[in-house]
């Protein structure tokens, strides 16, 4: 039996390894020096109260693409964060709904293209892998904000200090990305987007928690799940590997 296992092992990294050695030659990803995607996604809110209720985020996208691996963007999102407090033993009864708008700069790396490129279908989809990192600023637009709350302990209803609610503000963050591509055609592809958002205030769900009765000690996070649709705008570009597969060039494709 352990020796099946053994050369069963043995048969599956050997058509690995001979799978990693055929580097495809032919063009693979194209791209171009520009392109813009729309979509949509829904929110997930990770602050002072404990359920978020997902809401809809829009998301416009235009980058400037330096090859088929990097490139730099500009992202712009139009969406709503939903959260309440049912567990706490001091804020039960708290909800807030913040309608907000965002803007970053962000870069973008390829993962897929660390890799040399076999010929096998599997592989080539990992080349839509990307990470994206960048800076942003969001404006916080918070209503049904519930300035009251029940102490379950007590029994009894109270007021939380409005000197620790916020209804607007203007908060710097960092958002992290990771996706896939899938190439659909030449000039246009489909994108699926998790971004992750560190903030740089404990008020994004319009509450500060960091005093009594309850504490948190943390800023707000949020993260947003898209689904895009791209384009690329202008010239075209096929990308190349030489017969090493390691040396990248691009080629005009009226050329």
């Amino acid at each position: 039996m352990k020796m099946k296992v053994i050369v069963l092992l043995s048969a599956l990294v050997a058509t690995s390894i001979s799978s990693f050695a055929q580097v495809r030659l032919e063009p693979f990803w194209p791209f171009s020096k520009y392109s813009l995607g729309i979509g949509i996604g829904n929110s997930h809110m990770y602050g002072d109260l404990d359920k978020s209720i997902s809401q809809p985020v829009y998301v416009l996208n235009f980058a400037r693409n330096f090859n088929s691996y990097t490139s730099i963007g500009l992202e712009a999102s139009r969406g709503a964060l939903n959260s309440e407090e049912y567990r706490n033993h001091w804020t039960n009864g708290m909800s807030m709904y913040n309608q907000y708008t965002s803007v970053n700069l962000n870069g973008t790396v390829s993962l897929g293209q660390f890799f040399k490129y076999p010929n096998n279908y599997l592989w080539k989809n990992l080349f839509g892998l990307y990470f994206r990192c960048g800076v942003g600023v969001m404006f916080n637009d918070i209503s049904n904000i519930t300035y009251k709350f029940k102490n379950r302990d007590r029994l009894e209803i109270r007021d939380y200090n409005a000197k620790y609610i916020k209804t607007s503000e203007m908060v710097p963050y960092i958002p992290y990305n990771f996706g896939f591509n899938l190439h659909l055609k030449k000039n246009c592809y489909f994108n699926i987007n998790y971004q992750f958002n560190y903030t740089f205030s404990d008020y994004v769900d319009g509450y500060n928690f960091s005093n009594p009765p309850a504490n948190n000690f943390y800023n707000d996070m949020y993260s947003v799940l898209s689904f895009n649709l791209c384009f690329y705008l202008g010239h075209i570009y096929d990308t190349y590997y030489d017969e090493n597969g390691i040396k990248e060039y691009a080629r005009h494709l009226s050329d």
